[in-house]
């Protein structure tokens, strides 16, 4: 199974794909972020963001894509930047014929540490140990969209394992 996870950001929209083989091991196939001019206009940020993310989906052919559900805002008007940002990474993924989760900030670091509450420097360590790499992944949005691949990866694995158990 094969993830995209994307931390949508006004500035930077990190991404990480990861892969998890048939022995439950994680692996990462790349990571970034990818940076916008904050001097240009709105629809060119998110034609640039769009574009990217649909030019991952197609080289790495994720089977999923899982982005980090909304929870915190400056202000209205950063809410709806940020809104629009993850319509275009949600519309990346669909226009590929992708399925799309969301995943809340407290299930994502759960998924990760084991706690909801960690401080993001702890989840930037267990990725890079969970994924074994040398150091946390630069930019720190890359290092949450590994996280939310992770989270996903996790997530569907349990999901998987208790469908299998038949029922009493």
């Amino acid at each position: 199974m094969r993830v995209l996870g994307i931390d949508c950001g006004t500035d930077c929209t990190g991404y990480g794909i990861v892969e998890m083989n048939e022995h439950d091991r994680l692996s990462c196939l790349g990571f970034g972020g990818i940076k916008v001019r904050s001097s240009d206009p709105m629809p060119d940020r998110l034609a640039g963001i769009f574009g990217t993310l649909r030019a991952l989906i197609q080289e790495h052919r994720p089977d999923r894509v899982a982005i980090e559900d909304v929870f915190y805002a400056v202000n209205a008007k950063s809410a709806l930047k940020l809104g629009q940002v993850r319509g275009a990474a949600m519309l990346a993924a669909s226009t590929c014929r992708i399925q799309v989760t969301e995943y809340a900030p407290l299930s994502i670091k759960s998924a990760v540490v084991g706690y909801g509450r960690a401080e993001k420097e702890q989840v930037q360590m267990m990725v890079a140990r969970l994924l074994s790499l040398a150091e946390p992944p630069q930019p720190a949005d890359a290092a949450d969209a590994l996280a939310v691949a992770i989270c996903d990866l996790h997530t569907s694995a349990t999901l998987q394992r208790h469908a299998a158990v038949p029922s009493r």
